[in-house]
């Protein structure tokens, strides 16, 4: 078996419980993992800022967090951002005069913070991601009109999410968007996740184990959903959480147990610590 030395863990579907918490055994597995010198990041489609209510407690031994889908990588100890990679502002004026025609739900990830209209997070479960509700009214700078604060006051913008009410609406913004240089990836039902062109987890993965000089071989890779593809197949070892969605499956190396039966735990102890069990 393989020395790893570091595993990366998507949170929502991964290590988040279909509740949205982490179980005691998944957050004991973490703390013994870097406890034992391994290196434990999260790789995320969130925000640094929707990560609160778990970074001072379940991650707070965790320092390296790829947020935006690798378009921000912060530390999480020297509170400061190690790489950012934001979409041109002509793509997001574009992308607005867009959405404004259609009934759908703009969200911004700015400096690791999240901005969307109240108005839509309120209705989150009309747009299929309800599941964020509670995230998004708790931590998001939340605004009255976000394509006319744009507008008036455009600011670099890591990351961007198309939420539509139907998966026909979110493949019609996709059809249109696809032409341009960006990079898109379907989220939940029927969200649509827009980051600068080549951006991905994937890439923030890369560059963040360049930045700690960790060899892709030897690095663990752990998730479920569209977003975390390149990752797991990135990785030294892919690892798909026994809910992951198909495309998971048909990538990684092995599965383990579902996010609400403490999978991640038994990824960490089976691949990354086995060494120290033998």
């Amino acid at each position: 078996m393989k020395d790893y030395k570091l595993i990366a863990f998507d949170m929502d579907g991964t290590l988040l419980t279909s509740k949205n918490t982490i179980s005691v055994p998944v957050r004991e597995a973490l703390d013994e993992a870097v406890d034992k010198g391994k290196t434990v990041i999260i790789c995320t489609g969130r925000s640094y800022r929707e990560l609160m209510d778990y970074d001072q407690q379940e991650f707070k031994k965790i320092r390296y967090y790829i947020c935006e889908n690798g378009a921000l990588i912060f530390d999480s100890i020297k509170r400061e951002v190690i790489a950012k990679t934001c979409i041109p502002e002509e793509l997001v004026l574009r992308i607005l005069d867009l959405a404004e025609l259609e009934d759908v739900m703009v969200y911004l990830a700015v400096e690791g913070q999240n901005l969307v209209n109240q108005k839509d997070a309120l209705r989150m479960e009309y747009f299929h991601a309800e599941r964020y509700k509670d995230i998004e009214l708790r931590s998001a700078v939340l605004c009255d009109d976000i394509i006319q604060r744009y507008r008036e006051y455009p600011v670099p913008v890591e990351k961007m999410n198309l939420y539509s009410a139907s998966v026909g609406l979110r493949d019609k913004f996709s059809g249109l968007l696809e032409k341009l240089p960006l990079s898109l990836v379907h989220a939940e039902e029927t969200g649509l996740e827009i980051m600068a062109p080549d951006m991905s987890k994937a890439a923030g993965f890369l560059k963040l184990c360049d930045y700690l000089k960790i060899p892709i071989e030897e690095t663990i890779a752990v998730g479920d959903s569209d977003n975390d593809v390149d990752m797991i197949k990135a990785a030294g070892l892919g690892i798909a959480m026994g809910n992951a969605r198909p495309c998971v499956k048909e990538v990684c190396d092995i599965m383990v147990s579902d996010n609400d039966h403490d999978g991640c735990a038994e990824a960490v102890k089976q691949y990354l610590l086995i060494l120290n069990y033998s």
